[in-house]
């Protein structure tokens, strides 16, 4: 698939989701999926660090600056779910989630490539999480050190950070509670993770343009 393609595939999902947006009671849909609504009867939110606010329409920022597309996408796709909780608690990678095999062709298995820029580097790494929302939850049982990302309350995301030791090298695993398939499409899910993996490398200042992140996995 080309780069030109795959663009317009994600701006035509992005006009999907705009438009199932409309047909929605988004103050309803707001509250039962873990959000506030204000007075005009938009909802506002933070998604990985960019202050937004979703209409009947649109998803547009609350600050100077634009919303990308995909970031577009994965807002108004979890607004217009039905799916509700309750969390699992327990997280896992995509593939576990939707049975579908990540394919070398796919953002998620792709993502890992930009993602070797960190180098291993976790105090930049920390700064990075912390400036698009993380919460650093300490180290995990899996010896991680574990960082989760709860803009949509029940979409949870985690990042399990390891160090690289004399034996392996460092390694990032993004991961979505067992509960995400019923949340969200796995379009959406992939969408998420390529959101994620930009904002990281954005705000850790590996890359000062999202297309060299995209680049690398379309």
């Amino acid at each position: 698939m080309s780069r030109a393609k795959t663009i317009q595939s994600r701006l035509n999902y992005c006009q999907v989701q705009l438009e199932t947006l409309k047909g929605i009671n988004l103050p309803a849909q707001a509250k039962e999926l873990g959000l506030t609504v204000n007075d005009a009867g938009e909802v506002p939110l933070t998604f990985l660090g960019q202050p937004l606010v979703v209409s009947q329409d649109a998803v547009r920022p609350l600050t100077e600056g634009t919303v990308s597309v995909d970031a577009r996408s994965v807002v108004a796709h979890y607004l217009c779910s039905r799916g509700r909780g309750p969390l699992k608690g327990e997280f896992v990678p995509i593939n576990r989630l939707t049975g579908i095999t990540v394919s070398p062709s796919s953002p998620s298995a792709n993502l890992a490539k930009p993602l070797e820029m960190i180098d291993g580097d976790y105090a930049r790494f920390t700064q990075a999480a912390t400036k698009i929302g993380g919460q650093d939850e300490g180290v995990a049982s899996s010896g991680a050190h574990s960082w989760l990302f709860n803009d949509l309350p029940l979409l949870p995301v985690k990042i399990e950070f390891f160090e690289k030791d004399e034996e392996f090298p460092f390694e990032i695993k993004i991961l979505f509670d067992g509960s995400a398939n019923v949340i969200a499409s796995y379009e959406c899910l992939e969408l998420y993770i390529m959101c994620l993996t930009v904002g990281l490398l954005l705000a850790g200042g590996w890359i000062t343009d999202p297309d060299d992140c995209e680049r690398s996995f379309l």
